[in-house]
């Protein structure tokens, strides 16, 4: 790939990440394919269309020097397709790779953007009309979503979004003893989960052991962070007050550490909608849960 700008996130979780993926939009394409809509699909982050995963212990011998397709090519390749497909990234360097890419697909409807993701996802939203349906990817490298931009998405009642979490860095921002928050992360986080309620939901009080004093036996008391399936549980909460319908999440690691979670979103609040991509995304899930 001399010449060729590189895009490097990621490690064997990217894989995960789009298996799930690829088998959610092609069930999306093929249910709406005789139906009256016009499909959309958007990539917020995407990048230059293919991944080279960055190394890993072990990873020269599981995937030596391999680029994997990214997002982009996984839903240009689908058998039932979009009509119109909206690739941004912030990156005028991955644009063009975006547009060299756009042009081995002749006769495709293909619109690339330079934007920030966030005023890119409020563009597409506003520019969806009634017979639009969308299925939208939002996989930030790590917390340059805001929570706002989530809303969005969730108000326009016609789109299917996954959304890659930054649970390591959550993790890394709310420490487990409450008493190291730094107050500096406080505005990122509130930014990212569009609340400030993470203070005391995500901790709770932590029994001390009685400490004398000069006035008796006092309790000390400190708060303690939850863990790992307690802050994703609070993750997918925050979801479902805005969607009506999300998934549980694809937990992706990195030996054996969370790094992300990935949920679906469905923002049109019909029973038919949601039934089925409940039922679709659970199977999905299914599939691929022992990875």
């Amino acid at each position: 790939m001399s010449g060729t700008t590189k895009h490097e996130f990621g490690g064997a979780w990217t894989q995960l990440k789009l298996d799930v993926f690829r088998d959610y939009v092609n069930f999306f394409t093929t249910a709406l394919k005789n139906r009256n809509f016009n499909l959309h699909y958007a990539d917020a982050f995407a990048g230059t269309g293919q991944q080279n995963l960055k190394t890993i212990e072990g990873q020269p011998v599981l995937f030596p020097q391999e680029d994997f397709e990214g997002s982009v090519r996984v839903a240009l390749g689908l058998r039932h397709a979009f009509q119109v497909y909206h690739f941004n990234d912030i990156s005028e360097e991955f644009c063009q790779e975006l547009r060299k890419l756009a042009d081995e697909y002749p006769g495709v409807d293909v619109r690339i953007t330079q934007l920030d993701a966030n005023e890119f996802v409020r563009e597409f939203c506003a520019g969806l009309g009634s017979n639009d349906r969308a299925v939208l990817l939002l996989d930030p490298y790590n917390t340059e979503l805001d929570w706002e931009s989530v809303k969005v998405v969730a108000n326009s009642q016609r789109i299917d979004v996954w959304v890659l979490f930054p649970l390591s860095t959550l993790l890394r921002m709310t420490p487990r003893d409450g008493s190291k928050i730094r107050p500096e992360w406080e505005a990122t986080l509130n930014r990212l989960l569009g609340t400030d309620r993470w203070i005391t939901e995500l901790y709770k009080p932590k029994e001390t052991p009685m400490m004398e004093d000069l006035f008796g036996e006092q309790p000390v008391s400190e708060v303690e962070r939850l863990n790992v399936d307690g802050v994703s549980n609070f993750v997918k909460n925050r979801l479902a007050e805005q969607f009506p319908y999300v998934s549980d999440p694809v937990t992706l690691r990195s030996k054996n550490s969370p790094l992300f979670l990935f949920f679906l979103a469905v923002s049109n609040p019909s029973n038919v909608a949601t039934g089925l991509a409940k039922k679709v995304s659970n199977q999905i899930i299914k599939k691929y849960s022992t990875r």
